[in-house]
């Protein structure tokens, strides 16, 4: 279970630089003067990194959920099961999930999450099963 929290640690902090990443690679050095200086005003965000960054909120949403259940199963010592299977459905959901958000492919956007909260809803009946 540790080894799927730190990997959904490492995915969340590479989503954070996302929206910056792709506004410096459509946008160039206009982004690295930005970000060099105050800041006082916000670039425009690129219709792509507009999306990568409301990927990002919504997982600040689902970490508030995720983590919490994935530290009980660690203290419960549910390492197998349902509790482990869930986490790693969320984990492979979130991977898909930014890539889906970003190219604007709605449907399976949609599904890809409904399959991440379906891991989370596995790790809950788990922790509570255990509790």
């Amino acid at each position: 279970m540790v080894a799927i929290i730190l990997c959904v640690l490492l995915l969340f902090a590479i989503q954070t630089y996302l929206p910056s990443m792709i506004m410096s690679r459509t946008m160039g050095a206009e982004v690295l003067r930005h970000g060099g200086g105050p800041r006082d005003e916000a670039l425009p965000l690129t219709v792509h990194a507009s999306r990568a960054k409301r990927a990002l909120a919504n997982m600040n949403e689902a970490m508030m959920v995720f983590l919490p259940l994935a530290l009980l199963a660690v203290h419960f010592g549910l390492n197998d099961g349902l509790a482990w299977w869930g986490a790693l459905l969320f984990l492979l959901a979130r991977v898909a999930y930014a890539p889906a958000y970003i190219a604007a492919i709605g449907l399976t956007r949609s599904a890809v999450w409904a399959l991440g909260h379906i891991g989370l809803g596995m790790m809950a009946v788990a922790v509570c099963e255990n509790y």
